[in-house]
């Protein structure tokens, strides 16, 4: 790392959003809501047990561990760093502001490529909704109509204010984990199916099942870290983002092991539940609650809702400090002068959430296949991210004089289980057309660093401004 790149402006704080209007609830609903754990819950265990068997509920616990060891290096920032940039201004500290805008261009990656599969993915929950009562909405055409609106629907309440959307985010993943729950609490009561095998006996599980169905985990939690973008606007930041992200991670890690033990229990086996398209469903019915479906068509659509709200959040804020740094173009920056939000930045990629999806879906492709490519793509994003700010741990809390052995374990830990996490997504080759994911996330990113590079050599300055937007920055502790 060079001088030029070490050397950065004054800190200086926001001057656009809204300042200490978020409670801790609130905070931590920004980081729930970027999960979507009902959604999660309703479908994620029928994926693991392909590959864990019996093992998918300790797939979950290994994952939930991954996640807080990620949880405790955003923590470690955030208790001596709070701004609105996130991930992206944590490594401009550690790494500089190049390794900074490649950690922020891909978590904007990420926070859209999520966003596009809450809008698309609403279309199947609500359109069988829909159909439950007398109006037809499930054709691929009604799925366009409502990712369509949806997108808009989703994009105003980011532009109405934190506190609105972040508050809407909560009722509604409230709202869908309640549903969700409410079938598994009964089934597992009810003691589920009693030819079940016990969950306890992973002697027919293999290690490189259960291994695989970590990877596969780890990605139901994409979206935890989402509280710290709101370092501007969180109270106490200090206090309350470090909580938000471990705890999303521990809350939402509990849930989904309880889920994924309910939902093996209630079909009897793994095999059951793998073979399942709607295991929650199926569990109400055969469990005398199917008069209940449709509240669980409405609590997933819900909580799809919510996470397209919290990564427009999470996204424009990242976009409008990059704005506001001079690295990205200045109206990126600017917000709004009554609603107190980043206005500009939401308006540029509500288009792109919404048109993704549905350019992808005019051919034919359904929901589910959008969600697997714009998934995929978002994980890069996500886990390039994670493994950079990583990375930048250790320098910077020497940079602060504060470095000390146990963050550096912590550092190398969680670098070495993304990196396996990467390994696992790529190799073997998954089948055409996925394995042009990687090349079109990489593409991404290139475009973005291509962007940085030509401002670096037209204003070699503005290298100074990256990382340089803090809130009540707080003086090293040295030892």
């Amino acid at each position: 790392m060079s001088t030029g790149e070490e050397a950065a402006a004054p800190a200086h704080p926001d001057r656009g959003l809204a300042h200490g209007s978020m409670t801790q609830v609130e905070v931590l609903s920004q980081s729930v809501a970027g999960i979507a754990p009902s959604a999660v819950m309703a479908t994620g265990p029928a994926l693991i047990v392909l590959f864990a068997g019996q093992g998918a509920w300790l797939s979950y616990v290994a994952a939930t561990v991954v996640v807080v060891l990620v949880g405790l290096c955003v923590a470690q920032f955030g208790r001596r760093f709070a701004s609105s940039g996130s991930l992206y201004s944590y490594v401009a500290r550690g790494l500089g502001p190049t390794g900074a805008f490649a950690a922020g261009w891909s978590l904007v990656i990420g926070y859209l490529c999520i966003a596009m599969l809450g809008v698309t993915l609403i279309g199947p929950y609500l359109g069988s909704f829909l159909d439950s009562i007398g109006l037809p909405a499930t054709s691929n055409t009604a799925y366009i109509v409502i990712t369509a609106l949806t997108t808009v629907a989703a994009a105003a309440f980011a532009i109405a204010g934190i506190r609105i959307s972040t508050r809407v985010g909560l009722v509604l993943e409230v709202v869908s984990v309640a549903a969700v729950l409410l079938v598994l609490v009964v089934v597992v009561v009810r003691g589920g199916d009693g030819a079940a095998p016990s969950q306890f006996d992973l002697s027919g599980t293999s290690f490189d099942g259960v291994t695989y169905g970590i990877v596969l985990a780890v990605l139901g939690f994409v979206g935890f870290e989402s509280a710290a973008s709101l370092g501007a606007e969180a109270r106490d930041p200090h206090r309350t983002i470090p909580r938000a992200v471990v705890g999303s991670a521990v809350l939402v890690g509990l849930l989904y092991v309880f889920a994924t033990y309910a939902s093996v229990l209630g079909f009897g086996g793994t095999e059951g539940l793998s073979g399942s398209a709607a295991p929650v469903s199926e569990l109400a019915a055969q469990n005398g609650l199917g008069g209940v479906t449709w509240l669980v068509d409405l609590g997933v659509t819900a909580s799809f809702f919510a996470v397209a709200i919290a990564s427009i959040n999470a996204a424009s804020r990242v976009l409008y400090t990059m704005g506001e740094e001079d690295v990205l173009p200045r109206p990126l920056g600017r917000a709004h002068p009554r609603y107190k939000t980043p206005h500009v930045a939401i308006g540029v990629i509500a288009p792109v959430i919404g048109l993704v999806p549905i350019v992808l879906m005019v051919p034919g492709r359904g929901p589910l296949e959008v969600y697997a490519y714009v998934g995929t793509v978002g994980t890069f994003g996500y886990m390039v991210a994670y493994l950079l700010m990583a990375a930048a741990l250790p320098f910077f809390l020497r940079r602060r004089g504060e470095a000390n052995p146990l963050s550096t374990v912590l550092a190398v830990v969680v670098v070495a289980a993304l990196l396996y996490v990467f390994y696992k997504n790529v190799v073997p080759s998954p089948a055409w057309p996925l394995n042009l994911l990687p090349w079109i996330y990489l593409a991404t990113l290139a475009l973005g660093m291509a962007w940085y590079l030509a401002v670096r050599v037209r204003r070699p300055e503005v290298a100074r401004e990256v990382g340089s937007t803090e809130e009540e920055p707080v003086p090293p502790v040295r030892s």
